[in-house]
């Protein structure tokens, strides 16, 4: 049995880049800024306190930390290119590499400034921020595939499910020796 054309077709975009295959030391450099990101994310999501959640601070902390460590990321890179005498250096293609630590943030802001506007529970917005910064993190293996423009497949949601578990034990000691 086939699947409907829509399904296949969403399956097609979800799986495939537009631009074609990104050179290796681009996309490790993007897998490495999400994941990075997504971390930093986590640890703030886990740390938040139930008053930090209702004041708003808990989303302005996510937000922070989320734009603090891309302008930094983006600061090391132009270091980086400044110091190395390489016209190859593309800071645009840079920039770019940084964007997933940029998106690591927004959607769990989002959530947690929902709890500060009562629209939604506390504890609901910090269960569901910290799901979906789970759910990036195991998607991890899956979007390094598609990087590679080759298709995902279960073995890699396995894989998935084994890198959220290890960056769950990342941020619980971050949380541990920081917080």
């Amino acid at each position: 049995m086939r699947a409907p054309g829509f399904v296949s077709s969403a399956y097609h975009r979800v799986t495939t880049r537009k631009g074609g295959l990104l050179p290796r030391h681009r996309a490790s450099a993007r897998l490495s800024a999400y994941v990075y990101g997504n971390i930093l994310v986590m640890t703030v999501v886990v740390a938040a306190s139930p008053g930090s959640i209702a004041n708003g601070s808990a989303a302005l902390l996510v937000l922070g930390t989320t734009v603090t460590t891309f302008l930094a990321h983006v600061f090391a890179d132009a270091v980086a290119a400044g110091t190395v005498d390489d016209d190859s250096v593309d800071m645009r293609a840079e920039l770019r590499d940084t964007v997933p630590i940029a998106s690591s943030g927004v959607a769990p802001s989002f959530l947690l400034a929902l709890a500060w506007l009562d629209v939604l529970p506390g504890a609901l917005a910090q269960a569901a921020a910290g799901a979906l910064v789970t759910l990036r993190i195991a998607s991890i293996p899956v979007v390094a595939e598609r990087l590679r423009g080759r298709s995902p497949s279960f073995r890699l949601v396995l894989a998935g499910i084994g890198t959220a578990v290890v960056a769950a034990v990342v941020v619980a000691v971050k949380v541990y020796l920081t917080h």
